[in-house]
């Protein structure tokens, strides 16, 4: 077999045995061996639980999602987000290491979404923007909001036809699911 990590690609030194649970095989390279940093993320289940952050050897839970990606450190480092907090996107997320801030490769659960920095800007400022006026995620998800929900929050025909053009974008939904509600 291949002395190569099956999740990475980096030199191996650990064999991995796979759990019949274990269903994200189409994630894999060839190979029974991992490098040790990812050998112990497919062990610990706080890598598949939590959005995180790895720069070198250092693991960081991220609470706040959007503040960190507004203010993120110097690449290059690996990027996990998670809503479903039970996925094998960790894999995709070291296959697709951050190297550099304004475009790269945001991975969130098993998806992989093009993330650019001013489109990012825009549309965080958009969502922040509607969540304060305590408009729920439910709608800014929907698409083009019904006339009762215009009347209800106050939205603009402008918005809302940008709230229609945004439905089914996965970088909108990024924004809006991860965004804070108003208290």
């Amino acid at each position: 077999m291949s002395n190569t990590c099956v999740f990475c690609g980096a030199p191996a030194v650990v064999p991995i045995v796979f759990p019949d649970t274990f269903t994200a095989y189409q994630l894999l390279q060839a190979g029974d061996q991992a490098c040790s940093r990812c050998a112990e993320m497919f062990k610990e289940a706080k890598f598949r639980r939590n959005c995180w952050v790895m720069q070198g050897t250092e693991w960081r839970k991220i609470d706040d999602v959007l503040g960190f990606l507004t203010a993120m450190p110097e690449p290059p480092f690996v990027l996990y987000l998670t809503l479903q907090k039970r996925k094998h996107g960790w894999i995709i997320a070291v296959q697709n290491p951050v190297l550099c801030k304004d475009k790269f490769v945001l991975v969130v659960d098993e998806d992989k979404i093009l993330f650019e920095r001013n489109r990012f800007n825009d549309l965080h400022a958009f969502s922040k923007a509607l969540l304060n006026h305590g408009i729920p995620k439910g709608v800014l998800l929907c698409g083009m909001p019904t006339p009762s929900s215009l009347r209800k929050f106050g939205l603009t025909w402008q918005e809302a036809k940008k709230l229609e053009q945004l439905k089914g974008n996965m970088f909108w939904m990024v924004c809006v699911k991860f965004g804070k509600t108003k208290s």
